[in-house]
């Protein structure tokens, strides 16, 4: 190394070494020179020696002016100011270079560095050209996920023209404009998810993401990592770089627990933490991060029966039902489902018409899957129903089949009431041929799937008459269904 250099960067220090500090910058691949206070070259790296066409030896003691062309390295040792990503011509190319002054501890102007970041504009031109086709990928991959944690549902687009439903969408809107957690109460399928997508879309949050998670679809192993992320290494099988948890993605925006009924106690405790703290800590991490995230829970269980049986933590029901929406099942709202039909048969965007009668027997059927299956239905009378108009018929078939699996409403559970009713009505009735021709007897000595075939038939001929044929009042003598009345009489004929 040359005495210049040795006393720019080692001043008045003895330095055995100084060669490693050459070594070290010759090894940086754009070109770089270094002059002393007087403006001669005392280091010239082989970047620059490539780029020049000139030696090293050739260039080392000579005043920079001769060797590089358009320098103001000379003027900057003399200024002391940096002249950063300026156009150079160099070799008739104009060169992208930073000139930097070296100035010691005490104010003193040692020399400067001149550096060739770009030798030629095309290179800053190529480098430009791939920054905006990274930040263009970030930028859609930002959308692609922003879209994926969209939520869908406004309140307008919530079917359901009852009293009890406009009154619930008013006050859920008023709940949206605040701040606070909300919990959404309601039996499986009466679209608590869609009310959680509504809130968030009428809130300050709106453009911030919608992260859902189902608290009862992941396994309680897995459900702290789902949640809070973890560090890499954290586990085996972990991802290198670590995973973020739904917290951190639903940062700025609305996190909806799905499900919050069937949260395992432990978790509990660890989320009543966070809900108090606002920071989380990734598994395997040594530090808290700070999230700001609003809480909208739901379930379908009776969260004070598992308070009483210790399987849900009173403060954390306290934390999260700030404010409670009840959504009504669809039996107690009959009035929502032609409007909730209509919506379904718009999106399938295929023309078919209810029939009145057809509609009828919708509206009395009792819908223990709420929403959700009466849309499951209604795409199925759509899809498999081959005629241009949907009638009765085609609604009772449908809906039998749906009861075909529940053996609360099947023979199996007849009560004994209905049993003696329909034994007497067996020995009592003489108008009906087919009945004649069995007898208590015959009921005792057959087998047991005609015996309560036979039965059940007898028994609904009797509560019709008297009743007066009033299904309705049938129905309710019998202890079953209006609409498993209708399905049992298409199934015996008795229509």
């Amino acid at each position: 190394m040359t005495e210049g250099l040795k006393n720019i960067y080692l001043r008045d220090r003895n330095c055995p070494s100084c060669e490693i500090y050459e070594s070290v910058l010759d090894l940086i691949p754009e070109p770089l020179v270094i002059v002393d206070r007087e403006g001669y070259i005392v280091f010239f790296n082989q970047a620059y020696e490539n780029y020049l066409g000139i030696s090293k030896e050739k260039a080392l003691g000579r005043y920079v002016t001769e060797v590089i062309d358009n320098t103001r390295l000379h003027i900057v040792c003399k200024s002391g100011k940096s002249e950063l990503d300026c156009i150079q011509k160099i070799k008739n190319r104009d060169a992208i270079v930073q000139r930097i002054p070296i100035v010691s501890s005490d104010g003193e102007n040692l020399g400067a560095i001149g550096k060739v970041n770009f030798q030629n504009k095309a290179e800053l031109k190529s480098l430009m050209d791939r920054l905006r086709s990274l930040e263009n990928e970030l930028t859609q991959y930002k959308e692609h996920s922003l879209v994926q944690m969209r939520a869908a549902y406004t309140f307008d687009e919530i079917a359901g023209a009852s009293s009890q439903m406009e009154h619930l969408k008013d006050i859920a809107a008023k709940y949206a404009t605040t701040d606070l957690s909300i919990l959404i109460l309601g039996e499986t399928g009466v679209g608590k998810d869609i009310f959680a997508q509504a809130i968030h879309n009428a809130s300050l949050r709106q453009r911030g993401p919608l992260v859902s998670i189902n608290c009862a679809a992941i396994p309680h192993d897995l459900l702290e990592s789902e949640l809070f992320g973890y560090e890499d290494g954290a586990f085996t099988g972990a991802r290198k770089k670590g995973k973020p948890g739904k917290f951190e993605l639903a940062d700025g925006g609305t996190l909806f627990l799905d499900e919050i009924g069937d949260m395992p106690l432990s978790m509990q405790a660890k989320l009543l933490r966070v809900l108090q703290n606002k920071q989380i800590e990734r598994i395997g991490g040594t530090s808290s991060r700070g999230v700001d995230v609003r809480i909208i829970a739901s379930t379908n269980q009776d969260l004070s029966l598992k308070i009483r049986r210790k399987e849900f933590r009173e403060d954390l029901l306290y934390r999260l039902n700030a404010a409670t929406i009840k959504i009504p099942p669809l039996r107690e709202r009959p009035e929502d489902i032609k409007t909730i039909i209509e919506k379904t048969l718009e999106k399938l965007e295929i023309k078919k018409v209810v029939e009145e009668q057809a509609m009828k027997c919708l509206e009395e059927y009792h819908w223990p899957g709420n929403v959700r299956e009466l849309i499951n239905v209604v795409e199925r009378l759509v899809y498999l129903t081959e005629t241009y108009r949907i009638g009765p018929r085609e609604v009772k078939l449908f809906l039998f089949d749906l009861f075909e699996g529940q053996p609360q409403d099947g023979p199996q559970a007849l009560t004994p009431g209905i049993v003696e009713a329909g034994i007497n009505a067996i020995d009592h009735e003489k108008s009906d041929s087919e009945a004649k021709s069995w007898s208590k007897q015959d009921l005792l000595n057959g087998k047991l799937d005609d015996v309560m075939v036979e039965v059940e038939k007898q028994a609904i001929i009797q509560a019709l008459e008297r009743s007066g044929g009033n299904k309705a009042q049938a129905a309710k003598k019998l202890g079953i269904h209006r609409t498993t009345l209708y399905q049992k009489l298409y199934k015996h004929g008795l229509e």
